[in-house]
């Protein structure tokens, strides 16, 4: 299989090779990358998940499963070494876990047995795979591109949270344990592990962090979760086809949007979209899978104590850790599914799956210690609020804006079924599983399934100001691919035996609908904008659906074939709205690029004098500097604060940065040790920036160690005797940077 396997696995590696090169990633940064994950991530990893499994795991499990392990070893040996002032022995960390693993498998090694292979794999199979990641991968590019241009003498980051995290991997490099960087010396409460990752990688290679951050980093991540799905799809749906299709179904598709924009569908943004945007989410999804996988196995077991079992508990524990501070979303789907798993056990066989019961126990306690380690035992801005992720679908905004009461009451249940429908569209594939002939396979498919109903269930209770409850719903959402997988499978099986069509037929049929939906979509997304008439759109979608399958069905009937399994049928033109939905979001940057125009907005966020003061900054004073600055803003009106670009690169602290109090774990009108110091702080800044106050300056001086005044020159406003309270240290046209106290 190995070999067969070279020619799809060298696609994927060149293209992501060649967007690396294509986008400014010099040739020997990705050699000095590739060569740190290999050494600090996979081998200690893989050799850590043959010793404690006790035998030859197949080169996919292995990478499905290896990978989160060795992240896991990774993050905790660099956190080790960091806390102990050693940063330097953690080039040490994986000689100290492959040796001990290779004489553990070397004196096993006759009484190893390979793992059971459930499904080959066909050459046909593994170039699919390969070329849904490649086109994944061209996808997130294109997607990241324009957002994310890498630092040169200007700097336009236009997602606010990249230049964020850029800092706390600053801060984990500099700084134990890490705090604030612009919030100098609180602590942050944080899902830290993928910065832990990328701070450890840059502390070897000695990568700048922008590099490794905005271009390097995401593309293994995402090739792994490419491998989950296909070795998880092979375990659960009994066939590598089942995970092969979940891939297509996470990185070829997207929810409901037809007459999508480069802003996003009308029913979300869709998983796809987090997989750039959001650095901790693809990072969780990697120990998820990995959970997924071996909680099936466990399930499967007959025993659940032995000598092996308690091995494979170990690894649970083990990735349970890892995915707590990966990201907060994956332990409660994890529990919450195993749960709703162990109820409908209990249900319907009456019995009570041990495993079951022990891998929500196990989740309860890594949650429990982990919430208090890693979060302090805090979720800030979070609220008890039902339904609101689906508030901005069309269905829900339209009924919403309903005025008679009982009329809106009434169909506003309705409105939040479609709005899910419309996000959850390409799962389409799981309702193939409700056919009567293939409900005795629905079984196989039960644990991702309540795992994607787990994922909805608490996103649909919990509400943040920044929607970030999505997460959970889109962290089952991926266990769901799984299912949908396994419908559409089955479907593609039944096609021309149950189904009255042939593949032939499906494939004409779906790529006809796919035409026809672009055409339409290019030429309705000129006029149609507002939610009625998005809404409208889509109802006249659903219609089109229902006349094609009851002409389909008619003319069977007229030809007299059987028409059993017609409404399966409806199945083509959802997968086909899912599947035009990606290809018209990245359309517009698709377009700018082949015309040879900007893709990026004019609004230069750092100007050249901007960056070449934080270089000196960077350059000239100590890591455990902290300096003040004058603007907190991402724009003139003072409405979004969310300016995190300082600290990002002179990777130095800051008093107080950004007034944007979420991102230091305040929560708008609870009291809190946090939020005093946010309010105080911004005070004594704001009396030392516009009025001067000798005294506001005294006591950040002397309480804080601010020694550095930062005045931005563009972006900010300063009174002109805060240039009396110190000495000027370096000025240009952009920037004053004042030595004072």
């Amino acid at each position: 299989m190995l070999r067969r396997a070279l020619g799809p696995s060298a696609l994927v590696v060149v293209v992501a090779v060649i967007g690396w090169l294509i986008t400014g990633v010099a040739v020997l940064d990705v050699i000095k990358f590739l060569a740190y994950d290999a050494a600090f991530v996979a081998l200690p990893g893989a050799a850590l998940l043959w010793a404690v499994r006790g035998r030859r795991t197949h080169f996919l499990v292995t990478i499905a499963l290896g990978w989160p392990l060795g992240q896991t070893l990774e993050i905790l040996a660099f956190s080790a070494t960091a806390s102990l002032g050693l940063r330097g022995l953690f080039v040490l960390y994986p000689v100290v876990v492959i040796v001990p693993s290779a004489l553990v498998i070397y004196r096993r090694r006759r009484a190893v047995q390979n793992d059971p292979d459930p499904d080959g794999m066909s050459r046909a199979l593994m170039w699919t795979v390969a070329g849904a990641l490649s086109v994944g991968i061209v996808y997130l590019t294109i997607m990241l591109l324009p957002q994310a241009p890498l630092p040169s003498s200007s700097v336009v980051l236009e997602y606010p949270d990249f230049p964020y995290f850029i800092g706390l991997i600053a801060q984990v490099m500099n700084h134990w344990p890490p705090t604030s960087p612009g919030l100098a010396g609180i602590a942050l409460h944080y899902e830290w592990f993928v910065f832990f990752h990328m701070a450890a990688a840059s502390q070897v290679t000695h990568l700048a962090i922008p590099i490794i951050a905005l271009r390097l980093d995401y593309v293994p991540t995402i090739v792994v979760v490419g491998c989950q799905l296909l070795a998880v799809g092979r375990l659960i749906g009994g066939a590598a086809w089942t995970g092969a299709i979940a891939v297509g179904i996470l990185f070829l598709m997207g929810p409901l949007g037809v007459i999508a924009h480069s802003t996003g569908t009308p029913f979300g943004d869709g998983v796809l979209i987090n997989l750039w945007n959001s650095w901790t989410f693809p990072f969780g999804l990697m120990f998820f899978l990995a959970l997924l996988y071996l909680i099936t196995e466990r399930l499967r077991n007959a025993t659940w104590r032995t000598s092996s079992d308690l091995r494979s508990w170990a690894l649970i524990t083990l990735l349970m850790i890892g995915a707590s501070g990966a990201k907060a979303t994956v332990l409660p789907v994890i529990i919450v599914g195993t749960g709703l798993y162990t109820v409908l056990h209990l249900l319907f066989r009456r019995t009570a799956p041990r495993a079951a019961i022990v891998t929500v126990g196990l989740g309860v306690v890594v949650f429990v210690i982990t919430y208090a380690v890693i979060y302090a035992g805090t979720a800030p801005d979070t609220v008890i609020s039902f339904l609101m992720w689906l508030n901005g679908t069309p269905p829900v905004v339209f009924a919403l804006g309903i005025q008679h009461t009982l009329l809106r009451q009434f169909v506003l249940p309705f409105a939040f079924a479609a709005g899910l429908a419309g996000f959850l569209l390409p799962l389409a594939g799981i309702l193939y599983l409700l056919r009567r002939r293939h409900r005795h396979e629905l079984s196989s498919f039960v644990l991702p399934l309540c795992m994607l109903a787990g994922g909805i269930c608490i996103a649909s209770v919990v509400h943040q100001v920044s929607y970030s409850e999505g997460y959970f719903e889109e962290t089952g959402y991926v266990a769901g691919a799984i299912a949908a997988g396994g419908g559409l499978r089955l479907a593609w099986m039944d096609a021309g035996r149950a189904l009255p069509v042939s593949r032939r037929g499906i494939a004409i049929a779906l790529a006809s609908w796919v035409v026809l939906l672009i055409a339409v979509g290019k030429i309705a997304s000129q006029s149609i904008t507002a939610p009625r008439t998005t809404m409208l759109f889509y109802a006249g979608f659903v219609a089109a659906i229902l006349v094609f399958v009851i002409v389909w069905a008619l003319v069977v009937l007229a030809r007299r074939r059987f028409a059993s399994g017609a409404l399966a049928l409806g199945l083509i033109p959802l997968v086909a709205a899912a599947v035009v939905t990606t290809p018209l979001t990245v359309y517009p940057t698709v377009r700018k690029m082949l015309a040879g125009t900007p893709t990026t907005s004019s609004q230069v966020v750092l100007a050249p004098g901007l960056v070449t003061a934080l270089q000196w900054l960077h350059d000239h004073t100590s890591v455990n500097t902290v300096f003040a600055v004058n603007n907190h803003w991402l724009d003139p009106a003072m409405g979004n604060g969310k300016y995190f670009y300082y600290t990002a690169f002179s990777e130095r602290q800051v008093f107080i940065e950004a007034y944007d109090p979420i991102r230091y774990g305040v929560t708008p009108g609870l009291a809190s040790p946090t939020a005093t110091a946010f309010a105080d702080r911004q005070m004594l800044n704001n009396a030392v920036f516009d009025h001067a106050d000798a005294g506001a300056l005294q006591t950040m001086t002397s309480q804080y160690s601010v020694h550095l005044l930062f005045i931005d020159r563009l972006h900010g406003i300063h009174d002109a005797a805060v240039l009396q309270l110190g000495h000027v240290v370096y000025s240009n046209a952009d920037a004053i940077i004042l030595a004072v106290g």
